[in-house]
């Protein structure tokens, strides 16, 4: 019997269950869909936990159903291993606490083990759909190009991202970015803190994009060791390394004539910046182990959580592959810095995940919303919208509060302020003032924000002055007298 064509990555499934019964029903529910399903039993839930990791290295798939008890311990360890494969939860039963655990290790969804052959199918097509590879499932999914793939993002999602980025001024100027580099082949740059919604970006730029029929790659950089990154991006040949049994192809040819976005690109290896570059200057490689180039058409879109000039400073980011990802760049600010998107925010999260677990909408008291408006929100919108799907699926507003309230809350109109280093005890005569301990810490403060702003508008300094409310004469002498740089 001829071999028959390679299953891609993107259709092939991995089943992990405790027991062959329940494999063998999964695989009758799922039966009807276009997939390449791997079952993989494993006698208990222990079992399973010590085993799926190195399961999912062999099988490479583009999805796991995982079966997993109340704690998720099963779905934790896979977690530890492997940050980035999409995985469903398959549960005995829909208690609270477990579809609780399965969102907090970042499951795509929830699936019952008692649901019908519709729903599953059902459930697994929307879940395939939501996938950055277009996975090919039932029913027919539409073109890249509608609404429904801006839907993968986890931070916001679908028709609801206008509104969401709201009519902050900051946020009315990534709007008009995003418009003018959509329909371009530029290379963007998108920085901000972690979870303020870079991906949510990107993926607005790729679907206003001519090329929003294409495939979208994600490559998370800081998910994969600095070693794997590069048969990741680039691919491999049989023989290539210990373990390369077959041909994979990495993810720029995954991306021909689509775009590919490197998330956290600061992270990666100065070596293989190298190579970014040079791909990105002739549109050509060579995947590992091969002996002929491929040429590829590729969009690029970056994010970064890092200041990448600081890092070139260090020596540990290429000057040249930053110049050449720099040509636009969007500055997402933090959520503490438009508060008055939380408000829809909130309330766009806790519709979504009450229509996903078909609760009753859920809503917290204007108290809670206070107290929400004035808290810091280090973890940004990633932050928001895991409480708030913790609040659908457990409740418990005292407790998350109590939570919020550990650490140190602001107020609406202030920025979070960087303090100076803490000084040593000292016997009074010999130490500083508290005058001088105050003036220190100011000056500390003042220099870090204007450092801050010329960064983000790319060392303009007029346009700097006029975030900062100072004159241009003004903001040059500080710059000076604090020796910014």
């Amino acid at each position: 019997m001829p071999d028959s064509a390679p299953i891609s990555t993107q259709t092939r499934v991995l089943l992990a269950v405790h027991s062959p019964g329940l494999a063998n029903t999964m695989l009758k529910a799922l039966g009807g869909m276009p997939l390449h399903i791997v079952p993989f039993t494993a006698g208990s839930a222990a079992a399973l936990a010590n085993k799926v990791a190195q399961r999912v290295a062999e099988v490479d798939p583009g999805l796991v159903i995982l079966e997993i008890e109340g704690d998720a311990l099963t779905l934790a360890h896979l977690r530890f291993h492997n940050k980035q494969v999409p995985v469903v939860a398959l549960l005995s039963d829909m208690r609270p606490e477990a579809a609780f655990y399965a969102g907090k290790f970042n499951a795509e969804d929830v699936l019952s083990m008692t649901s019908s052959p519709e729903i599953v199918q059902k459930q697994i097509a929307d879940v395939l759909s939501r996938l950055p590879h277009n996975i090919p499932a039932p029913p027919p999914a539409p073109p890249a190009a509608s609404p429904s793939a801006e839907e993968n993002s986890s931070a916001i999602s679908g028709n609801a991202l206008p509104e969401l980025f709201g009519s902050h001024p900051r946020m009315a100027e990534i709007r008009d970015t995003i418009a003018k580099v959509a329909t371009t082949s530029a290379t963007v740059l998108i920085r901000g803190e972690s979870g303020v919604g870079k991906e949510v970006v990107a993926r607005m730029i790729y679907n206003r994009s001519q090329r929003a029929a294409r495939p979208f790659v994600k490559v998370n950089c800081a998910a994969i060791p600095n070693e794997l990154l590069e048969s990741e991006l680039f691919g491999y040949e049989p023989g290539a390394f210990t373990g390369a049994v077959r041909a994979k192809p990495g993810k720029f040819e995954l991306a021909h004539t689509g775009t590919l976005f490197l998330d956290e690109i600061g992270e990666m290896h100065p070596q293989l910046q190298a190579k970014l570059l040079h791909v990105l200057q002739d549109g050509v490689f060579a995947r590992l182990g091969a002996k002929k180039d491929v040429q590829v058409d590729v969009r690029l879109l970056c994010a970064t959580n890092k200041l990448l000039e600081q890092r070139v400073a260090e020596g540990l980011f290429r000057e040249d592959l930053f110049y050449r990802i720099n040509v636009v760049t969007v500055h997402i600010p933090p959520l503490r810095e438009r508060r008055d998107e939380i408000p829809v925010l909130t309330e766009f999260f806790l519709e979504k995940y009450a229509a996903l677990y078909g609760s009753e909408p859920a809503h917290f008291s204007k108290a809670a919303l206070d107290d929400m408006l004035h808290y810091n929100w280090p973890g940004n919108i990633r932050e928001l919208e895991n409480l708030c799907k913790r609040f659908v699926i457990v409740g418990g507003e005292t407790q998350i509060l109590r939570e919020m309230a550990t650490r140190k809350p602001e107020t609406a109109h202030a920025a979070p302020p960087v303090l100076a280093p803490a000084l040593p005890l000292a016997a009074p005569a010999a130490g500083p003032s508290l005058l001088e301990v105050g003036k220190k810490a100011s000056h500390a403060a003042e220099r870090e924000v204007i450092r801050q702003m010329l960064v983000e508008t790319r060392w303009n300094r007029r346009e700097a002055a006029r975030r900062l409310q100072i004159s241009y004469k003004a903001l040059l002498n500080k710059i000076r007298a604090m020796q910014v740089g």
